[in-house]
């Protein structure tokens, strides 16, 4: 009786026995088969597939054997054995594929060490497959080593192969019967050399193979799913609105499932074999008239309710007031409002009125008659508001206009008639207004720089855009746009989605979309690392250039300037927010913010 076939019988007789002569993981083994409460006089293994199960797997897997049975064509050469039999398992253990020498192959069937039968420590024992799966190391066993009486007689090497996900996919096993010709250290080493080359063709396939779907994806027509031979999601259209790194590398039925989405898979060929599925979603046209928008659809329950305001207001003829801040996609709602509006087939004028001074902005609006003043256009010009006949009128920061050119537009409202400068003549005029601003209007009448009566005349179906740090979940919507429309799929995109959560984006979409630019320009080849992404957020953040400007004030802070500047931040400087926060006037309010130069 040799030293091990003692410890054996002492443990299993559940004898005080030394288990330092086991290696640590058989050791960790066999308490773990005691645990268990697994026979150790099991013969065979009783856990099997169907037949129609194996039949899948082996189909599923048909690749990955006929890659093992390549390689190992050109490695056995260099093995020494005797009565060998080859075993290529699952990540569960359950055999797919088995070759090696006729007669222990009659014999392993004797114990089930055959296609579909599982072979796992719950099962069997301690073995050197259940081992490679636990530790995904190469794993050699002989006789005693085994927990289970019906292995015994075999001596074993068992190695992990790994998918492209570094995840044990399979085990590839060389066993031999009545002698340790497959556990020898020679054998090791080539199994070691073995299961890397399975493994790393593998992963060049599995790249070949990424690369083919990504470029289906781009190409397909209609919203789907693109998953790959295992059906493990690849790309998700972003029609769906679904976060596709949250769910990249997951089975398609589970996204399904809790999508409660149907679609039946399409196969995806490539070289005349199939590489994956294509899961078309059909969705449902709305019985509603089409509702044109250009912008990103958003994810956000509150941006959804303000494009239904947005819908109900483009269909009327009422003037209309976008208050959003800066960067915060006020033209792409003007241009939503007339593509929805019955002058959707008239012209869209806009115009910035605070871009120009104020002379110009008179020109630019009404026009002039030619030679009315020195350098004007021999021919005249017609000016954006008799441009705008039959369309739509966009001002955009109207609250930066003098005075005297709120008066103006009052009359050209009130009247409908527009003359140019220079000239006598009246044109008859017929537009929808829209106009814009990032200050509330309404503190800018009660402050006394926006006339009231033109107040009336513009305010009456106000919108107010959400700004981008109310709906960060949107930010991800807006890099995968970004990404699909710069061919550019980075992997790290979704650690990039988690540092721009981080932060506030005062400058709203515009200063996302220059984040993302310059994303795209310095790491269009490489991966950031999670400091180089926030830098690459501060280095155009104006709110930072501030906060830095106010540590450096080496002037002392009074109590209540103090007071006045977290209010005011916490109200992101909205003034009549900030008065009824402060319990005092806005005009107090003005005042103090002069005295401490507060902007």
């Amino acid at each position: 009786m040799n030293v091990k076939e003692h410890v054996w019988k002492g443990f299993i007789a559940q004898n005080s026995v030394d288990l330092t002569i086991l290696s640590q993981e058989v050791a960790a083994s066999w308490l773990q088969c005691r645990a268990l409460k697994v026979d150790p006089y099991a013969q065979k293994s009783k856990t099997v597939l169907t037949p129609a199960l194996l039949r899948e797997q082996q189909r599923k897997n048909e690749r990955l054997i006929a890659l093992v049975q390549q390689e190992l064509r050109i490695y056995e050469a260099h093995f020494n054995l005797r009565l060998p039999v080859f075993i290529l398992t699952d990540a569960n253990g359950y055999i797919l594929w088995r070759d090696g020498h006729e007669g222990a192959k009659r014999i392993a069937n004797a114990m089930s060490f055959l296609e579909g039968h599982r072979w796992h420590e719950q099962d069997v024992g301690t073995n050197a497959i259940s081992l490679a799966i636990q530790t995904g190391a190469v794993m050699s066993l002989t006789g005693y080593d085994h927990y289970a009486v019906g292995s015994h007689a075999w001596a074993c090497t068992a190695a992990a192969i790994y998918d492209e996900f570094d995840e044990v996919c399979a085990v590839l096993d060389i066993s031999s019967h009545l002698n340790d010709s497959a556990a020898t250290q020679e054998v090791t080493a080539f199994m070691k050399l073995l299961t890397t080359t399975i493994s790393a063709k593998l992963k060049t396939r599995y790249l070949e193979q990424h690369k083919q779907l990504v470029d289906y994806a781009y190409h397909m027509t209609q919203p789907g799913i693109i998953c790959d031979e295992f059906e493990r999601i690849v790309k998700i259209s972003e029609q769906l609105f679904i976060d596709e790194a949250q769910w990249q590398g997951q089975a398609v039925d589970t996204l399904l499932r809790e999508h409660v989405l149907q679609a039946l898979p399409q196969p995806i060929f490539f070289e005349q074999q199939i590489i994956g599925y294509f899961y078309p979603i059909v969705q449902h046209e709305a019985k509603t008239k089409q509702f044109f928008y250009q912008g990103i659809p958003s994810k956000n329950a509150a941006y959804r309710d303000f494009m239904v305001q947005v819908e109900k207001v483009a269909t009327s003829t009422l003037p209309v007031h976008v208050y959003g801040e800066s960067g915060s996609g006020k033209e792409v709602i003007a241009k939503t409002l007339h593509d929805n509006s019955a002058a959707a087939n008239g012209p869209l004028v806009a115009i910035n009125c605070g871009a120009i001074s104020e002379s110009l902005l008179e020109s630019e609006l009404f026009g002039y008659a030619p030679g009315a003043f020195t350098g004007a256009n021999a021919k005249g010009y017609k000016g954006k508001l008799a441009e705008a006949h039959g369309g739509t009128l966009f001002l955009d920061e109207v609250d930066s206009m003098s005075k005297r050119m709120q008066a103006a537009l009052l009359r050209v409202l009130e009247n409908q008639e527009v003359t140019r400068i220079g000239s006598t003549k009246i044109e008859r005029v017929s537009f929808r207004i829209v106009t814009a601003s990032n200050r509330d209007l309404r503190d800018e009448v009660a402050e006394g720089r926006f006339r009231m009566d033109l107040f009336y005349r513009l305010y009456v179906c106000p919108l107010t855009i959400p700004p981008l740090r109310e709906r960060k979940e949107d930010i991800f919507v807006f890099m995968q746009d970004f990404c699909m429309k710069q061919n550019w799929y980075p992997y790290w995109l979704a650690t990039a989605y988690e540092v721009a959560q981080q932060y506030d984006w005062y400058g709203n979409i515009r200063e996302l979309n220059n984040f993302l630019e310059r994303l795209y320009l310095y790491y269009e080849h490489t991966e950031p690392t999670t400091e180089q992404l926030q830098q690459t957020i501060e280095v155009g953040a104006i709110e930072r250039v501030k906060r830095k400007r106010l540590q450096q004030n080496v002037a002392p802070m009074s109590e209540e300037e103090r007071a006045l500047r977290e209010v005011l931040e916490q109200h992101h400087y909205h003034i009549s927010k900030a008065a009824a926060a402060l319990g005092i006037a806005r005009s107090t309010l003005y005042r103090k913010m002069k005295r401490y130069n507060l902007k």
